[in-house]
């Protein structure tokens, strides 16, 4: 109890003097500023290291093995890292990095109950003398405990660790230099170990999209290094100002350029320039080809509309809507196929005699069906085949002509499931209809089926 009253005083002598110095620093010099930021740095990791060692201990005391009479499970608690968080007020990401960074330092648990030698000691020293960040000491301790756990010699790891250590008190190496330094070492001393490091990296790579309730298309990635590679140099070449090389600027451009300076943040630069790395590899002549066609982006809009500058388009395979004005802006300059519909929404007529539907008619029933038309199917235009509704025989057999109005899209399953089954498909005013069987409705009335986005309300 005296340790916990002491430190108290010495909270309060600290909230006294911080406050003073709050007060006055706009009337600091610069070099008076940097040294008290340096001081109160200094209190700050002498605090962290002690936060550290006591909850390490607090770890020790709650391992699984002492059950209900360990320490976190003994107050009520289910784990150390709820316990901690309880007492400190701290996030749980902190308590569990507190925790670990300490029962690593830690020695280990001798049968007597006492603890054995530490296993990283010029760390733990460093750290208790208040010259070693936390963040610094988990870097150094997290990569020498993966050259251990690769069986390098102890004599080479503890060689290793007195290294980054005196690097980085000597250097005044930040957290992230220390970082690359002990990425160096580790390579120096166990080549061997990148082999079993990429198996890792290849299983954890990932991408995942999905539009969010905001209309925002969101994901989450992960790359593997050379992925990596690939996408920060083609980010960083069309995003760098040396591209274009170096131009001088009369005053009127310089005004000029002034006015309409980019007031893109960073992150928005690399959406951007990531979307604008997609839309040149779709034009490339190696790419898929989807129903004939290279990879497209398919908007579509009521003529009115665009020619008005009002209302909305939509973009196959996404829900939410965008402006007319986006409209105009992607037909512009965007690898974008436009299909206009009348007031009735009816995709304008496209009249053909080939066999196989166009890309451009697969486009267009894309925009007025949405996809597979059959009910309750969300298959979207990239999985559909298109089906002529009114069988095709010949070029010259009527019934059966490749038109817009005769032709819709049915997933695979759907598609082969109308032509074994007793449903029926028509078109009714540019419209696919199914007919059910007898069995499922004894007057067959026509069901609409299209997905069409862009059809207007009937006038009042």
């Amino acid at each position: 109890m005296q340790t916990a009253t002491r430190l108290q005083e010495i909270a309060d002598d600290l909230r006294g003097v911080a406050g003073g110095v709050g007060e006055g620093l706009a009337g600091l010099r610069d070099e008076e500023l940097l040294d008290i930021m340096a001081a109160i740095e200094a209190v700050g990791r002498v605090v962290s290291a002690a936060q550290v060692r006591v909850a390490g201990e607090v770890g020790v005391r709650s391992r699984s093995e002492l059950g209900d009479e360990g320490l976190s499970r003994s107050q009520n608690f289910t784990s150390p890292v709820k316990l901690v968080a309880s007492v400190t007020g701290t996030s749980a990401r902190e308590c569990k990095a507190r925790l670990e960074l300490g029962r690593r330092l830690r020695g280990a648990v001798l049968l007597g109950g006492g603890e054995g030698p530490a296993p990283f000691p010029a760390v733990r020293q460093a750290l208790d003398e208040g010259i070693l960040a936390v963040e610094t000491a988990s870097i150094i301790v997290s990569r020498c405990a993966e050259l251990a756990e690769r069986g390098c010699d102890p004599d080479e790891v503890a060689s290793a660790e007195q290294t980054l250590v005196d690097e980085t008190i000597n250097c005044h190496l930040t957290a992230d230099q220390t970082a690359k330094l002990a990425i160096h070492l580790r390579e120096l001393l166990d080549p061997d170990g990148a082999e079993p490091r990429d198996e890792v990296h290849q299983q954890l790579r990932s991408l995942t999209i999905a539009q969010a309730a905001d209309g925002m298309i969101r994901g989450r990635f992960a790359l593997t290094p050379e992925q990596g590679g690939v996408w920060l140099a083609s980010i960083q070449a069309l995003q760098s100002p040396r591209v274009s090389g170096p131009r001088f600027l009369s005053e009127d451009e310089f005004v000029a350029e002034t006015a309409t300076a980019d007031t893109r943040t960073q992150a928005q630069k690399n959406a951007d320039t990531v979307t604008e790395l997609i839309a040149r590899a779709t034009g490339a002549p190696d790419m898929p080809r989807l129903n004939g066609a290279t990879t497209t982006v398919n908007v579509h809009i009521s003529l009115d509309d665009l020619e008005a500058g009002r209302g909305v388009g939509w973009i196959d395979g996404i829900d939410e809507s965008v402006p007319a004005s986006t409209v105009a802006q992607l037909r512009c300059h965007s690898p974008i196929a436009a299909t206009l519909f009348d007031d009735r929404g009816a995709v304008l007529y496209h009249g053909k005699t080939e066999r196989l539907f166009s890309p451009a008619q697969n486009r267009a029933l894309a925009a007025r069906d949405g996809g597979c038309v059959w009910p309750d199917c969300d298959r979207p235009p990239s999985f559909c085949e298109t089906h002529h509704a009114d069988g095709w025989v010949s070029a010259d057999h009527p019934p059966g002509r490749t038109d817009i109005d005769n032709g819709v899209l049915l997933c695979h399953f759907h598609h082969s499931h109308l032509h074994k089954s007793s449903w029926k498909l028509t078109m009714h005013t540019g419209v696919p209809h199914l007919i059910p069987p007898r069995w499922i409705d004894a007057t067959q009335t026509p069901i609409p089926t299209t997905r069409r986005r862009t059809t207007r309300r009937p006038a009042a």
